[in-house]
């Protein structure tokens, strides 16, 4: 009888530790892809403006390993308490736009995750 509850009690532990380590190996996974989805963002931002000026629109694509998809968006940007110029008033010799590169996978097919990074960009503006 002694025996049979020691099987019973490590048979309860074993199954324990395994779902104990199967959600921290399921947590660890879902921190990986949050790592990299940032990476992606990051060198998003980082080289816009470099390779063609910037400018207001959107951009799309996939990663090389098509895995993480991106969409970049660059839109004018007033700040709160601020009013855009005005015919007769104050011109800003800058343009301010913000940008926000949203990245998004799929976490084990079922699960759809998302990151998103902004930063505002300062431009001079073109005389007219």
């Amino acid at each position: 009888m002694e025996i049979l509850i020691a099987f019973v009690v490590l048979a309860a532990a074993v199954g324990i530790l395994y779902r104990t380590f199967s959600i921290g190996l399921r947590n660890v996974d879902a921190v990986a892809g949050y790592s990299e989805a940032i990476a992606v963002a990051e060198a998003k931002l980082t080289g816009l403006g470099l390779e063609q000026p910037l400018q207001e629109g959107d951009e799309s694509g996939t990663t090389e390993d098509r895995r993480y998809n991106w969409q970049v968006a660059v839109r004018p940007y007033t700040p709160p308490g601020a009013t855009p110029d005005q015919p007769g008033g104050f011109f800003s010799p800058h343009q301010l736009l913000r940008t926000t590169v949203t990245v998004t996978w799929n976490e084990r097919r079922d699960q759809k995750r998302t990151v998103e990074l902004s930063t505002i960009r300062m431009l001079g503006k073109s005389p007219t």
